[in-house]
């Protein structure tokens, strides 16, 4: 199979985990494939959009260890092929996942089924029952193959493309017993908008808190109407739909942005996880893993978010009021028992490299008197640059192998000290955040 390339740094904080490499209802399992993957399969099914080999499965051992996977199967190609590749991989997978599995999941947005791959008519009662007979078949093959899996078996459904999709969550499952006690992660998808759609700026649509704010909300209202127990998860997203855009979701503004919404969404309380969708080559991917090998300006914001994040099951998160612009300036605050242990600022001011004096804003933050910070920031020359990001005086390039790469001239750990009023003050240029920890 292809030898693809992860930075040897990779974060994933506990509220993450990485998925299956690319939407499994286009993936049709052909075993005499001698490659991890075709863009055609005459011999398993001449129509496939997508097709897999059993050098495919491999790709499970590239990502570093202690890394947990959710592994999607096909309920698109309801049909003879499907039905042969759920049967021939169930095997193949749960052999390869077999201590590093986190979930299980079938079917990708079945609400964009309708009118392509169902009747126009397809609905939600028509959804669960393939879903369920699905499902069915799916357990007794892992009986099979891997019984110790099988003994409890974990769901990530119904994988909606938003809370706006044509299938409504309190629709899907309303009541089915002991299968919707499999289901541990409710998800539905979310982008920020199209990468071709008219009016998308990094201003106004990414570098925006009420932006974010906007999105997310959208989210947690839906939450509400789900009838599963369940947590309710983001289980694929990113900046812009289609891949992202060059100039949009490739630069530094987008890092920002995936801070942004990284720690917002954890303000909610209700959004428990959330899956960064890469698409290898995509503008909105975080590292280039073939090829020219590249970490992407994005990479360095879900850095700065895990660093916030981490240990998530421990912490409380919530929002900072800064006094300042509210869709400009974002504060965060992280505590454990009550007690502020990590602050989060962002100044999303658009400033481009080379276009005049580069502003910042000073900001004052309510933490225990005299305790001392130390501050890490995530910067580059400005908001429309691809390259040249650090995190905490950092970089994480291909070069040294993703590893931390000290850069000179680059602030890195500067301790701040509040005041004996428990006054903290620093500065954070536009275009730029910082992540304090308290010592």
């Amino acid at each position: 199979m292809a030898k693809y390339w992860v930075p040897a740094s990779l974060l994933l904080s506990q509220s993450m985990a990485a998925a299956s490499l690319f939407d499994s209802d286009r993936a049709i399992y052909d075993s005499t494939l001698t490659t991890s993957t075709a863009s055609a399969c005459p011999n398993a099914d001449p129509g496939a959009w997508q097709c897999i080999g059993k050098t495919y499965f491999e790709s499970y051992g590239a990502f570093p260890a202690g890394t947990r996977y959710s592994h999607q199967f096909n309920l698109g190609a309801y049909n003879s092929s499907g039905w042969n590749t759920l049967q021939t991989t169930v095997p193949l997978a749960c052999k390869a996942l077999a201590d590093r599995l986190e979930y299980w999941e079938v079917g990708n947005e079945p609400d964009l089924f309708i009118g392509s791959r169902r009747p126009s008519t397809y609905n939600a009662t028509q959804y669960t029952a393939e879903w369920l007979n699905t499902t069915e078949h799916f357990e007794s093959y892992l009986q099979s193959a891997c019984p110790k899996l099988a003994r409890s078996v974990k769901y990530i459904a119904p994988s909606l493309s938003s809370p706006g999709a044509r299938l409504h969550i309190a629709d899907i499952f309303p009541d089915e017993g002991n299968a919707t006690q499999k289901i541990t992660q409710v998800s539905v998808h979310n982008y920020m908008n199209g990468a071709t759609v008219p009016g998308v700026t990094l201003q106004n649509t990414l570098m925006s808190h009420n932006a974010v704010v906007k999105s997310i909300t959208g989210h947690v209202n839906y939450a509400k109407t789900s009838t599963i127990s369940a947590d309710y998860i983001i289980g694929e997203h990113n900046s812009l739909y289609g891949g992202g855009a060059s100039g949009l979701s490739d630069v530094f503004g987008a890092a920002l942005w995936a801070m942004e919404f990284s720690l917002y969404a954890a303000s909610t309380g209700v959004i428990k996880r959330i899956h960064f969708h890469q698409s290898v080559g995509s503008p909105y991917a975080a590292w280039v893993p073939s090829g020219t090998l590249t970490t992407n300006a994005p990479y360095y914001g879900k850095l700065a978010a895990s660093t916030f994040l981490a240990h998530s099951n421990t912490i409380e998160v919530k929002t900072i009021a800064l006094n300042k612009d509210a869709d400009k300036d974002s504060g965060y605050g992280a505590y454990i028992n009550g007690d502020l242990r990590r602050v989060a600022v962002l100044n999303l001011r658009q400033y481009n490299s080379g276009s005049g004096t580069r502003g910042s804003q000073t900001y004052t933050v309510k933490v225990a008197p005299r305790s001392s910070w130390k501050s890490q920031r995530l910067t580059a020359a400005g908001a429309t640059d691809k390259s040249g990001v650090t995190f905490n005086g950092f970089s994480y390039d291909a070069n040294s192998n993703g590893l931390a790469k000290r850069v000179n001239g680059k602030e890195s750990g500067k301790v701040i000290k509040a005041d004996s009023s428990g006054n903290i003050t620093f500065t954070v240029q536009d275009s730029e955040a910082i992540v304090l920890l308290k010592e």
